[in-house]
């Protein structure tokens, strides 16, 4: 039972710090726009080989407080979109599973309309799924790789669909919730990270192939690539700088500037980013930041449509009329959601079922006692 009458002061105290670090956050915007205006990416770029900084810095294509407008005037178009939902492996039952759930989505607009909403599950139990081998070692599919697992899942179900939609002759975009960057397996040994990276980039392929532009969507983005910027040029080359000076930029993100300089329905330039595990990339990943009314998002290319002005403008005009659609998110990434989530009730079944499967078969269900105690008061 919480006490929420004994923590009252201090939830008092946290909205008064959080209103004293927005006044804070105010100045050190403006002073990032500052700084950032007469920046190039040649300078970024020497600056970034030469010092070795310990935080994220991407490296602007343009000046980086330039802006692109853009108007939703497309129509007739096709979006494609999947996403994911798990069931982790649950340590107190018996028989050791997970589930990773996709959702699929194709909508097509105007001419001759289309909707198409499906959900593919997986259910994994054998030794071979449930480790992986790293190195020497065998890991357990949890966590981080759980998570880089759906990825990979929602990354084939959308080469699946382009297939499908191939031959269409109107406007095509495709789209994942989330990164593109392969964060989750950056602590993962030098052969696993290849050839699961490898394994991802058959999507790039697949657009790349059929000429379709594909982007991954990032709501409520936390990333700091272009802060690094503003923190990279007020280092100097001897690492001099007041270090204060350059860590009282940590509490801003990127959101942050470009919540300041974007106008609804712009977008910034590109940048490249630098994250290390992108070496494993056969070509780099490019972002830009949009403002679709009802926040700032990051959205990520990979390299053969940031090569190409048309395509941008595709993803940006088409974006925009997704969140339109959608009351602030694209619609077809929620529909994906809503095909892609397990509800609690759905795993509560599965377990049920899984528990009659398994007394049937002569085998005993034996819960370890802190499972067991979460269920049942007793004094």
């Amino acid at each position: 039972m919480l006490k929420i009458e004994k923590i009252m002061l201090e939830m008092k105290n946290a909205v008064k710090e959080s209103k004293d670090l927005q006044v804070i956050k105010k100045d050190l915007i403006e002073r990032a726009l500052e700084i950032l205006k007469d920046v190039s990416a040649s300078e970024i770029e020497a600056k970034r080989n030469f010092m070795q900084v310990d935080f994220p810095v991407a490296t602007p294509l343009n000046n980086p407080l330039g802006k692109i407008h853009a108007k939703v005037d497309m129509h007739d178009y096709i979006v494609v979109a999947t996403d994911g939902s798990e069931i982790p492996i649950n340590f107190d039952f018996p028989l050791y599973y997970y589930v990773i759930n996709i959702g699929e989505i194709v909508i097509k607009y105007r001419d001759a309309p289309y909707f198409f909403a499906n959900s593919v599950p997986q259910i994994f139990y054998k030794e071979k799924d449930l480790f992986a081998d790293i190195g020497e070692q065998k890991l357990m599919i949890k966590g981080e790789l759980l998570d880089s697992k759906m990825l990979l899942e929602e990354s084939i179900s959308l080469s699946s669909l382009l297939e499908t939609i191939k031959n269409e002759n109107i406007p095509i975009i495709s789209l994942l919730d989330g990164t593109l960057i392969q964060w989750e397996v950056k602590e993962r040994n030098e052969q696993f990270k290849q050839e699961f990276i490898n394994r991802f980039q058959l999507l790039f392929q697949k657009s790349q192939e059929l000429n379709i532009p594909i982007a991954g969507y990032i709501s409520g983005s936390r990333s700091r690539d272009v802060v690094g910027i503003v923190k990279l040029q007020i280092t100097n080359s001897e690492k001099k700088t007041n270090n204060e000076d350059i860590k009282q930029f940590d509490i801003l993100q990127d959101t942050d500037i470009f919540g300041r300089l974007l106008q609804n329905g712009e977008r910034s330039i590109l940048f490249r980013s630098n994250a290390p595990i992108l070496r494993y990339y056969a070509a780099p990943i490019f972002f830009f930041y949009l403002n679709v009314g009802s926040e700032i998002v990051r959205v990520e290319i990979p390299a053969f449509v940031a090569a190409d002005k048309q395509k941008i403008d595709l993803l940006h005009k088409l974006l925009l009329s997704q969140a339109e659609k959608g009351m602030g998110y694209p619609v077809a990434l929620k529909e994906a959601h809503e095909q892609a989530v397990i509800h609690n009730h759905e795993k509560s079944s599965m377990r049920q079922i899984f528990s009659e499967l398994l007394q049937k078969e002569g085998i005993s269900i034996q819960e370890n006692y802190k499972s067991l105690f979460k269920k049942m008061r007793g004094i």
